[in-house]
């Protein structure tokens, strides 16, 4: 009977061992499931940064021909407007805009 009390006394105790060393193990385990879903995460986020970083500098070289385009148009404007104002005063004036004003008969 002795004998029989031993043996389940030591059955407790590597019961109890088994399963503080599962425990660890399984709190080991969850620690580096996490530590590389972190990572992973990290990496993703990383990619997810350079694409919308890419998409940012298009978008920003799309805006940029934009304001060239105007830039150049307002320009042109300018120039038109300009040398229609000189015409019109120049008529105004009574001064020829052309050689061809010049020719008299």
């Amino acid at each position: 009977m002795v004998s029989a009390i031993s043996s389940s006394v030591q059955s407790v105790q590597y019961s109890s061992s088994t399963s503080s060393d599962d425990a660890a193990q399984e709190a080991a385990l969850e620690k580096q499931i996490q530590t590389l879903e972190d990572q992973a995460k990290a990496a993703q986020d990383q990619v997810d940064a350079a694409r919308l970083q890419q998409q940012i500098a298009a978008l920003e070289a799309k805006l940029n021909a934009l304001k060239a385009a105007d830039a150049a148009k307002q320009a042109d404007q300018n120039q038109s407007t300009t040398s229609a104002a000189a015409t019109r005063q120049a008529e105004f004036d009574n001064k020829p805009t052309t050689q061809s004003h010049l020719f008299s008969m």
